[in-house]
């Protein structure tokens, strides 16, 4: 938990209230009706590297997304179908097949690796990147199944003027932000490894060398391309369970931005500053800000990139009816059985989709993206103990309905300086920006579930409005109890008396599942947005 919150709110309201009313209004975008063309790849079977679970579930749900937007120029390579002569050959064809002024998506997920730059001096870092295909080798004839960036930027630079959107959900090397317990049932990342090695050279390369045409293509930048990669070069993109299916987020984040998740003024246009802002929120919320996907180039927010896109469904509440929490608890079978019948709200499981894993050993809740949520010490058959864990639970199933909630209506959260494992003492700033209403509503959920009410204080004059478009910053100092700590922002164009007076209510107490019905009652049919964002410390 954090330390001083009430005052430190105060101390991060008079900081908004001096940021300033926000960025100037982006010029509008002129719809272009431009016909769409597609290339989706998805690879899960390799015939030397390690195997994927989510990368054809991806590409899929990516197709089935395309489809209803009535996308017929569509071609889906699965697996050993992704092979490198038929995948460059598609794309040309698409190009051939297509207007100049259409829009080429093409979306790759799978595994990602480097390899030493082939010809000294043309990259910065020193290592070439490469998109890694079902039956790559790292030598010989099977080195030529990859798709090098500098043979990539010449396909992008040859579908020019055509508006071309590249996602890539792989990664090359790095690490996680934070630790991740693998107690969760960790599965794996996109980084190539055969026999747990990374793959990082190339020997007796099948491919020539890229020529003086291809590596200026790769330096240049190239207007018409819009970029995603699931994670900085730095960083490791991992699996995790989304919608209890092995998924890659930045597959998952884009299909829902075709479905019409990022149209955020609702004109059936996405432009490029909602799609880059709905898919930074939506990976940050799913992963709890393990990944961070990047994109270039920058700037550039007014231009429209899918045109028209697919009609918002309206949600027939606030928040999504809450479900089972899928849990795994550690210990002897018998006493396991027993200790299961105690919990509501929730779904027994093994080792298969939990979302939740409850060691009874040494007291441990982690999440299934392999963060430790709470740490409850203590016979497990205890009912203290077995009151906490369900707070942890009830918290957990209202941090998903949020989540929910938030891709349809998202503000923009960020920690920093960064997401990582914070320890006593250390100061930490949440952001919280990108809203469109000015009344604000600010709590915190403990590890445990327990309310702590935050902004606007009545006692302490808080105003009831911050800048629309914020900065709004709060400044925590990590004190004990460890764990995770979830602030839900509430940004509204209305007042929110009712229901500030009633989540104040709750302040200090284990309320989670009352705050979901809070919320139902006294915003159901207003444009309010949230914003969830997970902060977590140890004492190690």
């Amino acid at each position: 938990m954090f330390a001083d919150l009430r005052r430190l709110a105060m101390m991060a309201a008079a900081l908004a209230g001096v940021a300033g009313a926000g960025a100037a209004p982006m010029l509008a975008a002129s719809p272009a009706r431009a016909e769409i063309g597609a290339l989706v790849i998805g690879i899960d079977r390799y015939t030397q590297v390690n195997p994927l679970q989510g990368a054809v579930n991806d590409a899929r749900d990516i197709a089935d997304a395309l489809k209803g937007l009535g996308v017929r120029k569509l071609l889906l390579f699965i697996d050993g179908e992704a092979e490198r002569s038929r995948i460059i050959k598609a794309w040309r064809q698409l190009i051939a097949d297509t207007s100049p002024d259409s829009t080429l998506i093409l979306t790759f997920a799978g595994h990602g690796a480097q390899q030493p730059e082939r010809v000294p001096g043309s990259e910065a870092d020193g290592l070439d990147e490469f998109l890694v295909l079902a039956d790559f080798a790292p030598r010989g004839p099977g080195t030529a199944q990859r798709l090098t960036d500098d043979e990539i930027a010449v396909l992008m630079k040859e579908a020019a003027p055509r508006r071309v959107i590249f996602i890539s959900d792989s990664c090359h090397s790095g690490t996680m932000t934070r630790a991740f317990d693998d107690r969760a049932g960790m599965l794996g990342t996109r980084a190539a490894k055969i026999d747990g090695v990374p793959v990082d050279h190339i020997e007796d390369d099948a491919l020539p060398l890229p020529t003086r045409a291809a590596l200026q293509a790769e330096a240049e930048e190239q207007p018409n391309v819009t970029f995603f990669a699931a994670v900085a070069d730095d960083e490791l993109a991992p699996e995790v369970m989304i919608d209890r299916r092995p998924r890659g987020a930045l597959s998952w984040a884009f299909a829902n931005a075709l479905r019409g998740q990022a149209d955020r003024d609702g004109d059936g246009v996405v432009t490029k500053g909602e799609l880059e802002a709905h898919i930074r929120s939506a990976v940050r919320m799913a992963l709890e800000g393990r990944q961070h996907p990047q994109v270039q180039p920058r700037g550039r927010g007014e231009i429209p990139l899918i045109d028209p896109v697919a009609s918002r469904p309206k949600p027939p509440s606030l928040l999504p009816a809450a479900g089972p929490i899928p849990l795994r608890i550690l210990g002897q079978p018998a006493a396991v059985k027993k200790l299961a019948a105690g919990f509501t709200g929730v779904e027994m499981v093994g080792k298969e989709g939990p979302a939740l894993v409850w060691d009874t050993g040494s007291g441990d809740v982690v999440s299934n993206v392999g963060d430790v949520l709470a740490s409850i010490p203590g016979d497990p058959a205890a009912p203290e103990t077995r009151r906490r864990v369900q707070g942890v639970v009830d918290k957990w199933s209202l941090v998903l309905r949020v989540k929910a909630a938030a891709q349809e209506r998202s503000l923009a959260l960020a920690v920093e300086p960064g997401d990582r494992d914070y320890h006593k003492g250390e100061t930490v700033s949440l952001a919280i920006g990108g809203n469109s209403g000015t009344y604000f509503t600010l709590i915190n959920l403990a590890a445990d579930g327990t309310v702590n009410y935050l902004y606007p204080l009545a006692d302490r004059k808080d105003p009831p409005q911050i800048p629309r478009g914020g900065p709004y910053r709060l400044a925590l100092t990590v004190e004990p109890p460890f764990g995770a700590d979830h602030f839900l922002a509430i940004a509204s164009p209305k007042p929110m008396t009712a229901l500030q007076r009633d989540l104040a209510a709750l302040d200090g107490k284990p309320a989670a599942a009352e705050v979901a019905a809070l919320l139902n009652r006294h915003l159901a049919g207003q444009p309010v947005e949230f914003g969830i964002h997970g902060v977590y410390s140890t004492a190690r």
